[in-house]
């Protein structure tokens, strides 16, 4: 159809117009940039009437002048006449007054001895009492053999049996064993409650444990009532003197 090369050519000439307002835009920003002082609309701009504003005369300032004129005044000067209150008095005469010089007597007494007070002899301190040391603990149980520590490559532990005496006629259940492993509290062990064994105790340190130890029997509150006996456990088993484990028996006393 016809209408559409008329569109086409509408916008094209458009397109044309716009062109050239943007550059004419850019040419004026671009003047004014370069000489702000060339402003094509100044002219355009009406014109502000400026007040003529007078001066009022105002009269002459008068300033006052001071003319001194000297006056002569009479000094005044004081008369002083001293006057003299002093009166002398006379020194007394000293008459010099002459003393007798005194005489000392000597009074000897013979025949009478001098008595001397008696001497006392010394005093003698008695000696400081001596520190005396508190008495040993006395404990219910005690170490009823020699430790028997031994290396053992299955398990690293201490273990024992608590008897009523020393041949061993009977064995104690339910006594507290309790363990220290370098001076740390591990844990309290009680007699008689492995696998129905009567007497027994035990405690089982972690593979490869190398540790000094004590162990003891104590009471519920904590307090001992046997010695600590000392153990010993070293990590390795197979090197010269090893030891995994210790048989610690305690009899009563």
């Amino acid at each position: 159809m016809g209408f559409e090369p008329d569109r086409d050519r509408f916008f094209q000439y458009a397109t044309f117009v716009m062109l050239g307002l943007t550059a004419v835009v850019c040419a004026c920003f671009a003047l004014l940039f370069l000489n702000p002082r060339a402003n094509l609309i100044a002219a355009l701009r009406p014109e502000t009437p400026t007040p003529n504003l007078s001066v009022a005369e105002l009269p002459a300032t008068w300033t006052p002048t001071f003319t001194s004129t000297s006056t002569s005044t009479p000094t005044f000067t004081p008369t002083y006449t001293p006057t003299s209150t002093y009166t002398p008095t006379p020194l007394d005469t000293a008459t010099p007054t002459f003393l007798p010089t005194p005489t000392i007597f000597y009074i000897v007494i013979t025949g009478v001895p001098t008595r001397r007070p008696p001497t006392r002899p010394p005093r003698t301190l008695a000696p400081a009492p001596l520190p005396t040391q508190p008495p040993a603990p006395q404990f219910e149980f005690r170490l009823g053999r020699p430790v028997e520590a031994a290396p053992n490559c299955g398990t690293w532990y201490i273990a024992g049996t608590v008897y009523s005496d020393q041949a061993g006629s009977s064995r104690l259940n339910g006594i507290l064993v309790r363990v220290w492993a370098s001076g740390i509290e591990q844990g309290t062990d009680v007699t008689g409650s492995h696998s129905n064994r009567p007497g027994y105790w035990e405690w089982i340190f972690g593979r490869g444990t190398a540790t000094q130890g004590e162990v003891a029997i104590v009471n519920p509150d904590g307090s001992q009532r046997s010695p600590k006996v000392p153990f010993q456990l070293t990590s390795d088993c197979n090197a010269n003197g090893a030891i995994q484990q210790n048989l610690i028996d305690f009899v009563h006393q």
